[in-house]
């Protein structure tokens, strides 16, 4: 009996690992997305912010997006404050009106989310690339065009997003954790797009052709996977561009980082049930990525834990030394190994998991993760 849960517990672990074995050998031997010159005719972009409660951050933001290497005169801004009951929406106003940046602003009579509102103001854009940004973000001078010269490259690509890391000068584990489990998810979603295509995108940076995407499904799941599954529905590829880097505050404390990322989980969670007649269409992404995602997203978290339990207890019945070296091994890893990859998936399982049990809570609406809510004001 015994041993029967030693074996139950292990096919279980390597049940779950599946997905991850099979993204792992595409990431070593899959084909790499090619290189591509940098744009020198600059497209006219509409780029949408939509904020709520980011009076911190939001000047830094403006001023961010102002010292791009990008023509004033090729892009528009549209600022959307979603009720913010701070002073959002007087401070970017005022930081506008000192950058020389072409912008209008959306002010919300009442929450709606990120969906809705970037919805409501897509029939406002006037150019034919819209790019959808965080108010707390950040990018590189270069980071704009990148992904612009991605998306460009190739009539069949309809939408782009950018690779998002943490912020470079924080020693926090949560940040740490973050950059190691980023690394791993963004090449996997390079490979997808050097396939076919990946809804795996970062709403930290996401570009996309107006006549193609028209409008996201505002209802269930994340705008950002929403974008890229309505791009593949209409027969366009929807791309992850490693190189078009966008960094993001990690909270420093994992209480709040919990709230952002059941909150992500959950959302993603709802995109991938959301679109599930995908699985009809005959192309790579329909018929080999979406499945394993599927799976690697809705089943593995629980067949990870329940098989960890499983084993845990077998060994501890059996082999408890055994169990008492591995717990020994996983603490000095945590204590050494500061971008501890296996402390980073475990802990991400566990956010999937929590996202799991929290579907049919409305995870529409947003709170803000910026360090003024981690220092009491929310």
């Amino acid at each position: 009996m015994d041993s029967m849960l030693l074996f139950l517990g292990l096919i279980l672990l390597l049940l779950s690992l599946l997905p991850y074995f099979f993204y792992l050998f595409g990431i070593v031997f899959g084909k790499k997305m090619n290189s591509i010159p940098l744009i020198t005719d600059y497209p006219g972009i509409s780029i949408i912010i939509s904020a709520y409660n980011e009076e911190s951050v939001v000047k830094a933001r403006i001023e961010n997006i102002a010292a791009m290497h990008y023509p004033k005169n090729s892009y528009e801004v549209i600022f959307i404050d979603d009720c913010s009951d701070d002073n959002t929406l007087q401070i970017a106003r005022s930081a506008f009106g000192t950058t020389g940046i072409s912008f209008t602003i959306i002010s919300n009579p009442e929450r709606l989310g990120t969906n809705k509102s970037y919805n409501k103001a897509f029939p406002c854009a006037k150019h034919p690339i819209i790019v959808t940004t965080d108010a707390d973000v950040f990018f590189n001078p270069e980071t704009l065009r990148i992904l612009l010269s991605r998306l460009c490259s190739d009539d069949s690509i309809a939408a782009v997003c950018g690779e998002l890391q943490p912020m470079t000068d924080t020693d926090a584990q949560t940040a740490r954790l973050e950059h190691a489990y980023r690394s791993l998810y963004g090449r996997m979603c390079s490979w997808e797009s050097a396939v076919d295509s990946t809804y795996n995108f970062n709403g930290a940076l996401v570009g996309f052709k107006k006549d193609r995407i028209t409008r996201i499904n505002d209802k269930k799941g994340s705008d950002d996977a929403n974008t890229a599954f309505e791009a593949i529905r209409r027969g366009f590829k929807s791309i992850y561009e490693l190189h078009a880097v966008v960094f993001e505050e990690i909270p420093p404390d994992f209480r709040s980082q919990y709230r952002q990322k059941t909150r992500r989980a959950t959302r993603l969670i709802e995109a991938t049930c959301a679109n599930f007649d995908l699985l009809k269409m005959n192309r790579a992404f329909c018929r080999y990525f979406y499945p394993m995602r599927i799976f690697m997203i809705l089943f593995s978290p629980l067949l990870f834990f329940i098989g960890t339990i499983i084993l845990c207890g077998g060994l501890l019945i059996q082999y408890p030394l055994i169990l008492v070296f591995f717990a020994i091994l996983l603490v000095l890893l945590s204590a050494i190994w500061k971008n501890n990859v296996i402390e980073a998936f475990i802990l991400n399982q566990w956010y999937l998991l929590v996202g799991l049990f929290q579907i049919g809570n409305d995870m529409k609406i947003w709170q803000s993760t910026s360090k003024k809510q981690m220092n009491g004001k929310e």
